[in-house]
């Protein structure tokens, strides 16, 4: 492989790490400089996943997925479920050999697969390092649209399961001996009752926040419909054992996030796969789409303001953090808990090494290692993967990267004590900070895509 041609690689997936990384701080920059309040990023996070999210996974996948483009989207299917489980095995094992804090198991399963890795993929774009992967007779746009549509099948699968065990995953406290966990209990008692103000308002906001405002038809239809998945639900986890059983019917799988991300995909995949409405949404107007100049492109604008809006409002996220962690620091200095329990708060919050290199293993070193071999030797050996290199550099990408934001909430879900959700956003914010790295990974990912491509083709 000729020198320059892979430092030219490596330079664009650089230059487009940097431009996703500089957007996350600008957040960081306009929540330290007082110009977002925490009431407007809360309306931003809701606009992205109500509004933006649904609305860019029904233009992308319902341009993409056709009838005979259906067998594209299996292995993302199953390639999203896979990487999950085995992250989870990777995870616990991690966790339990070297007594790890709660948060390393969501952190080595759950990553970044919405704001990051589209946001990413135009950056590729504009760095002209997706050129060598396109096929002749297309265009660059189309085949990142298309990797957006991938991308967005595995962000949902992603958040379905994030909502639906990530509480259950951060409650468990098996990494502590019988010191730490009295140190953990004694926090407890003296943060549960120094509620702020603003801790307050979010909880009333998000009593107001699930009222329906829905009229009382398809209300009452969308409570049906939740109370035959639960019963589906019980039926099909009947025969399994008694404490397994238990763990998934007390995981969060209503989740209103979870509910929009499957509305948006539903909708793009009856638009895409009914011939007519495909038609009338995305072909040309003068080739029968009445729809594609007005209300389609009304549409693909909301989704195309969320994959900026969204990383923005991330960094937002960690500038809060970040000052909780600050009043957290200065609380404890200035000895305002009184009752000799300052240094099991400071212990229990502390981030870890070996924690924080555990997570940095998993996520940016084992993962792109096993998905770049793995997706390569299918791809260039078998016919299982199609022939479209844009998907092979999608599914070597998906599990790499970063740990989701997501974590946070989880935690929040999950009712951890304040410590232990500083100790998360320590973590979070370690391996945003390195998120740079994951260019390697996208160089390789590059390559062997590429080599593969030529290797299908015959050609040298």
């Amino acid at each position: 492989m000729p020198a320059k041609e892979l430092i030219t690689s490596f330079l664009g997936a650089l230059q487009a790490c940097v431009s996703v990384l500089l957007t996350l701080c600008y957040g960081v920059i306009a929540r330290r400089s007082g110009l977002v309040r925490d009431s407007s990023i809360r309306d931003m996070s809701a606009l992205c996943v109500k509004v933006f999210f649904p609305a860019l996974m029904v233009v992308n996948i319902g341009a993409q997925l056709r009838v005979e483009k259906v067998g594209n989207y299996a292995p993302v299917v199953v390639w999203s479920i896979l990487t999950v489980f085995v992250s989870f095995l990777l995870g616990e094992t991690v966790r339990k050999l070297l007594r790890l804090p709660p948060w390393v198991t969501p952190s080595c399963i759950f990553n970044n697969t919405t704001s990051l890795p589209l946001l990413l993929v135009q950056s590729l774009q504009s760095a002209g390092s997706l050129d060598v992967l396109v096929p002749s007779g297309e265009t660059v746009s189309d085949a990142v649209e298309r990797a957006q549509s991938y991308l967005l099948v595995c962000a949902v699968i992603n958040k379905i399961i994030a909502y639906g065990l990530g509480p259950y995953l951060l409650q468990k406290k098996d990494y502590s001996n019988d010191e730490e966990q009295q140190q953990d209990a004694a926090f407890n008692g003296t943060t549960t009752v120094n509620v702020t103000q603003s801790e307050s308002t979010d909880s009333i906001r998000s009593v107001d926040e699930v009222t329906t405002l829905l009229p009382h038809p398809v209300a009452h239809a969308s409570r049906w419909t939740d109370s035959h998945l639960h019963s589906l639900s019980h039926t099909l986890t009947s025969h399994l054992p008694h404490k397994f059983k238990e763990e998934i019917r007390s995981s969060s799988f209503d989740s209103p996030v979870v509910k929009d991300a499957l509305l948006g995909v539903c909708i793009g995949g009856l638009i895409g796969l009914v011939s007519p409405l495909h038609k009338a949404f995305f072909l040309p107007a003068d080739q029968g789409g009445v729809f594609s100049a007005w209300l389609t492109s009304s549409v693909r604008n909301l989704g195309g303001l969320f994959t900026s809006l969204q990383m923005f409002t991330v960094g937002c996220r960690l500038g809060v953090s970040f000052e909780r962690m600050k009043l957290s620091t200065s609380r404890d200095n200035n000895g305002e808990n009184g009752n000799g329990n300052v240094n099991a708060e400071v212990e229990v919050g502390r981030l870890g090494v070996n924690a924080a290199m555990a997570v940095f293993m998993v996520r940016f070193v084992l993962w792109p290692a096993v998905s770049i071999s793995t997706i390569y030797f299918l791809s260039s050996r078998t016919s299982l993967l199609g022939s479209d290199p844009i998907l092979w550099f999608t599914m070597m990408l998906m599990p790499t990267g970063p740990p989701s934001l997501l974590i946070c909430g989880l935690a929040e879900l999950a009712k951890v004590n304040e410590a232990e959700r500083m100790a998360t956003v320590k973590a979070l914010t370690t391996m945003y900070a390195l998120s740079p790295t994951i260019s390697f990974t996208i160089t390789g990912a590059l390559k062997a895509s590429s080599v593969a491509a030529k290797g299908r083709r015959g050609q040298p």
